[in-house]
C-alpha cells in the first residue's frame, strides 16, 4: 500500500490495475485465514462483530446486485472487508507476541526514510519529471501552489499519501516505546530524525488534510493522554510540543523550499486560513451531516454500494452512468446517504460510532501507563476518521483505521497478560506473523 503509486507508475498499465487491487487480495487472503483456521478467542469475537455488521448490509448488497453483480461486490468489500485488519492482529499478536507486533509497526515507521526522500525528490523535480505525473500519466502542474507540486511521495495521489502521515501519530509512538521495551534505550538522535522526517513529510504535501489532520488528531489523543496520565502524561505532552516546535522552527529556516506549497495555500486568502479550514474540515465534518445530500433525491436503501468510490466507472457501467449523469459525492456522509440510504447511514455510522466508544473503553482500562499513551494517540485517529473520514471510498484509509483499532486490542491483551501494572519483558521467540 505504501509503494502503490511508485509500483504503478513503473508498471504497464495492464499490470497496474491489479497492484491496484492487490490490497484487497491480501484482505481476502486474511480472511480465509481466519476463517479457515483457529483463531484466538478475541479473533473469533472480533469475526463474530465483523459477520454481524456485514449481516446488516444485505439489503444494500442485494439490491445493489440487480442494478450490477460485479458492483455489489465492489461496494460489498469497500465496507466489510477491511475489519478483517483488525481481526487479523488479534489472531497474529495475541495475546503476547509483542516483538512480532514492534516488527510490524518498526517496518512501517522506518518507511518514513524511503517516502520522505521521494517527497523531497518531487519538491524538487520539473512537473513533467515521471515521478511527478500521475499513474495514469496525467500531468499534476494544476495542483500547484507557490510554484511546488503537492507531491504524492511513494502513494497513488496526495490523499494517500496524507493517510498514512496521518498513521504516523500513532505508529511513531509505538515504535518509540517498543524499542525502548526491548533495547532497553531509545536513541534520541533516532528519534529526532524520524520527527523531522515526519515534519518535513507532512508540510511537504502542500495539503492541509497533512498538517491539520496531525495537529487535530495529535491534540485530540494527547488531551486524552494527559488526562488519562495525569501529571505524568502531560510531561510528556508539554515536552513532545517543544521539541516539535523547535523541529519546525529549525526546519523551516533551513529548508523554506519544503512548506512554500504548504504556507501558499494558507497565506493571503481569508477563506484558506487555517482558522477557517479547521472549522471546515474538522467542526464542519463533525456537524454538517447533510452536506452534500442535496446530490441525490432521498432512498431507503440508496442506489448501489460502490456507486461513489474512486474507481468503480472503470468497472461498473452503472456506476459509470452516474459520473456520467453528474453525480460525484466527496464527503464520506454525503456517499452513505448516496450508496445505501437511510438504512446505510444507520447502519454504517452506528457501527462506527461503536467502535469509536468501545475503542475508548479499551484504552481507558489500559494499566500500564506507556500503553495508555499510546492507545490515546491511536484514539485520537480512531476518533478523528471515525466521525469525519472517508472510509467508505479509501480502502487504505479504511486500513489504517482498523489497525489502530487492532492495536489498542492488542495493547489490551498485552497489559492484561502481566501481574501488576508495570510489563516485563517476556515474550514468545517462536511466535510469528500470519
Amino acid at each position: 500500500m505504501i509503494f502503490e503509486g511508485v509500483a504503478r507508475k513503473l508498471a504497464p498499465q495492464s499490470v497496474g490495475i491489479l497492484i491496484f487491487f492487490f490490497k484487497d487480495l491480501v484482505a481476502v487472503v486474511l480472511l480465509f485465514l481466519c476463517l479457515t483456521g483457529k483463531p484466538n478467542p478475541e479473533a473469533s469475537r472480533w469475526l463474530g462483530v465483523m459477520g454481524k455488521f456485514s449481516a446488516l448490509l444485505v439489503p444494500c448488497i442485494l439490491l445493489t446486485a440487480v442494478n450490477d453483480p460485479v458492483l455489489a461486490v465492489f461496494g460489498a468489500k469497500q465496507y466489510i472487508l477491511f475489519p478483517i485488519v483488525a481481526v487479523a492482529m488479534c489472531a497474529a499478536y495475541v495475546p503476547n507476541h509483542r516483538r512480532e507486533l514492534f516488527s510490524f509497526f518498526r517496518l512501517i515507521v522506518l518507511s518514513l526514510f524511503v517516502t520522505t526522500l521521494v517527497a523531497v525528490a518531487q519538491n524538487r523535480l520539473p512537473a513533467d519529471n515521471w515521478l511527478n505525473l500521475s499513474v495514469a500519466g496525467d500531468d499534476l502542474s494544476g495542483f500547484s501552489a507557490g510554484g511546488y507540486l503537492r507531491v504524492s511521495s511513494t502513494f497513488s495521489f496526495v490523499g494517500q499519501y496524507c493517510f498514512y502521515l496521518n498513521a504516523m501519530c500513532y505508529c511513531l509512538p509505538v515504535y518509540f516505546y517498543f524499542n525502548k521495551f526491548f533495547h532497553g534505550w531509545a536513541p534520541n538522535v533516532q528519534t529526532v530524525v524520524l520527527i523531522g522526517l515526519t515534519i518535513v513529510a507532512t508540510f511537504v504535501t502542500g495539503s492541509r488534510a497533512s498538517v491539520i489532520g496531525n495537529a487535530t488528531m495529535l491534540s485530540v489523543g494527547g488531551l486524552l493522554a494527559a488526562f488519562c496520565g495525569g501529571g505524568r502524561g502531560l510531561i510528556k505532552i508539554i515536552a513532545a510540543l517543544i521539541v516539535g516546535a523547535l523541529l519546525l522552527l529549525a526546519l523551516q529556516s533551513l529548508y523554506p523550499e519544503f512548506f512554500a506549497a504548504y504556507q501558499a495555500r494558507v497565506e493571503g486568502h481569508s477563506e484558506s486560513s487555517h482558522t477557517v479550514e479547521i472549522e471546515k474540515r474538522v467542526i464542519g465534518g463533525l456537524l454538517d451531516w447533510t452536506d452534500g445530500w442535496e446530490e441525490a433525491p432521498p432512498s431507503l436503501f440508496g442506489y448501489g454500494l460502490g456507486a461513489m468510490s474512486n474507481g468503480s466507472e472503470k468497472i461498473s457501467a452503472y456506476a459509470a452512468r452516474w459520473r456520467d449523469a453528474g453525480f460525484w459525492t466527496e464527503t464520506d456522509q454525503a456517499t452513505t446517504f448516496f450508496e445505501g440510504g437511510w438504512y446505510l447511514v444507520l447502519v454504517w455510522y452506528g457501527f462506527r460510532f461503536w467502535v469509536v466508544i468501545h475503542s475508548l473503553t479499551l484504552v481507558l482500562k489500559l494499566r500500564d501507563l506507556e500503553y495508555r499513551f499510546i492507545g490515546c494517540l491511536a484514539w485520537g485517529f480512531i476518533s478523528i476518521i471515525g466521525l469525519q473520514g472517508t472510509l467508505s471510498i479509501q480502502p487504505p484509509l479504511s486500513i489504517w483505521w482498523w489497525l489502530a483499532v487492532g492495536l489498542i486490542i492488542c495493547l489490551g491483551h498485552f497489559d492484561r497478560g502481566q501481574p501488576g501494572k508495570k510489563q516485563t519483558q517476556d515474550f514468545n521467540l517462536n511466535a510469528g506473523h500470519i
